[in-house]
């Protein structure tokens, strides 16, 4: 969908304040053991900004949110702005666009999905196996059998229905609309943004900032993982056929 500046500019602001929004006043956070973890779909818009109006205003979003987010909202644990969580997030508006830009010029179909499905089993695999057998996690959490089956079931259920309902999506798309973008080309930007950025980079930062062992919160963020993905897969997809649906009308 081309756009003048005047509308980038335009839809930058708008999706800067809905970011900031979604982010402060709206998340699932402070949950017990785990207060550094937050869910919100603060990164939906910001992927979706990267994807739409390109990596410049995509940083702009995702830095601007978590700076202007920090400056209007402050943290309840009492931190101020992080430069390094900045980058993150500034990062988060940049790798979506250049991962789409791949994905479309590989266009292969079965490389979409080998690398959705293959990247998240290794997550999951090590969700399993910090979860079961991890000294690490066994030591800082006190899991009865049934919560480590229960956290595995739903992450398990979680992947395996997205899977499904990308393959649905899929085929209602190329019989209503054959020019969008497959949703597996999406799956495959949001979680390898998701893998990178947040489960790798933010959890090393995390480290440093709540000073905190690197593989607890890599093993939090990786529960988040499951639900993450699919929440931003979905919303950045829905995002974008309303995009596309608003561009139909006007031609």
């Amino acid at each position: 969908m081309k756009l003048s500046q005047v509308q980038k500019i335009t839809l930058s602001g708008l999706l800067l304040a809905l970011t900031i929004i979604l982010t402060r006043m709206t998340p699932l956070q402070n949950f017990p053991l785990i207060p550094w973890i937050r869910i919100s779909l603060g990164p939906s818009l910001i992927i979706f900004s990267s994807i739409l109006l390109g990596p410049i205003y995509g940083a702009i979003v995702g830095a601007g949110s978590d700076i202007l987010g920090i400056v209007l909202f402050p943290n309840s644990l009492g931190y101020g702005i992080n430069p390094i969580f900045t980058l993150v997030y500034g990062l988060l508006g940049v790798l979506p666009w250049l991962l789409y830009f791949l994905i479309k010029r590989i266009n292969v179909r079965f490389l979409e999905i080998s690398l959705v499905g293959g990247a998240s089993v290794l997550v999951f695999g090590a969700l399993v196996y910090f979860i079961f057998f991890s000294p690490t996690i066994t030591s800082n959490y006190s899991f009865e059998l049934w919560h480590k089956i229960l956290i595995v079931s739903i992450a398990f259920v979680l992947f395996s229905a997205t899977i499904i309902l990308l393959f649905v999506i899929e085929r209602y798309y190329k019989r209503k609309y054959g020019e969008l973008a497959s949703p597996f080309k999406i799956a495959f930007v949001v979680l390898v943004s998701e893998v990178l950025l947040m489960l790798l980079l933010n959890s090393f930062v995390k480290t440093f900032t709540f000073e905190v062992n690197f593989w607890i919160i890599f093993f939090a963020q990786a529960i988040v993982f499951f639900i993450d993905v699919p929440l931003n897969t979905f919303v950045v997809e829905g995002l974008l056929l309303l995009t596309y649906r608003i561009k139909n009308k006007r031609t």
